[in-house]
């Protein structure tokens, strides 16, 4: 039987990386060409640490984080109706064993640099009204393979502890500032979230704690736990 097509509601979605906030937009046709491609392509574009940002390489990185979203909606059987907002967080990760990651700083029209990788671990937020889904999984941008996908679920009711957890990889010149957050349920389950993988340079300054998007997001999930507590 066919299933009866749902209106679609407006959801806000947004990826927080290192740098910023932007906005998942659907692959366009440019986008399309440059996938056969791909490959090459990235392996050229990360060839300086600097360079200005392409609109193109944008639109591949768009149509990889279309892509997760959809994964998450099959294996958590959910669509856009389930929810109200998403928030999506990218850190660096090698794909394997046997990759590096690449860095690149991209200067955009307004003179600021966002910091892209050309392999990432994405865990993405999915806030319901009583429940929270949650999808987490590689990628590697240089050829678009997605993978080790997991997703979740659970109620904000069901929340009886929160952890966020700043850590350095080695107290005496360290390399990396890391953010980790830990949920705990009434049935004893963990779950972890791995939120920053920040490079330490002479030029790193966070002049906050934690960033602009860090931020909404801890207080985005810790709201929905709290006003569920009160009901």
């Amino acid at each position: 039987m066919k299933e009866k097509k749902q209106k679609k509601q407006s959801v806000d979605t947004e990826i927080a990386t290192e740098d910023g906030i932007v906005e998942i937009k659907k692959p366009n046709k440019k986008e399309l060409k440059l996938a056969k491609n791909r490959q090459k392509y990235t392996q050229k574009y990360f060839t300086k640490f600097s360079g200005r940002a392409q609109e193109s390489y944008d639109d591949m990185l768009n149509a990889d984080y279309q892509k997760m979203i959809e994964h998450a909606h099959e294996l958590s059987s959910i669509n856009e109706m389930s929810y109200s907002s998403v928030m999506m967080i990218t850190i660096p990760d090698a794909f394997d064993q046997t990759s590096k990651v690449n860095y690149r700083l991209d200067k955009k029209d307004d003179g600021t640099y966002t910091l892209l990788y050309d392999q990432a671990l994405v865990t993405i937020l999915f806030f319901g009204d009583d429940v929270l889904y949650y999808y987490q999984g590689n990628v590697d941008h240089r050829n678009g393979h997605i993978a080790y996908d997991v997703s979740g679920e659970f109620n904000y009711f069901d929340v009886v502890h929160m952890e966020t957890a700043l850590k350095y990889d080695r107290p005496v010149h360290p390399k990396y500032l890391t953010l980790d957050l830990e949920i705990g349920l009434t049935d004893g389950t963990m779950v972890p979230f791995h939120l920053r993988n920040h490079r330490i340079h002479d030029d790193y300054d966070l002049k906050t704690l934690l960033t602009d998007q860090e931020k909404k997001l801890l207080d985005t999930l810790k709201q929905k736990v709290r006003e569920s507590r009160q009901l």
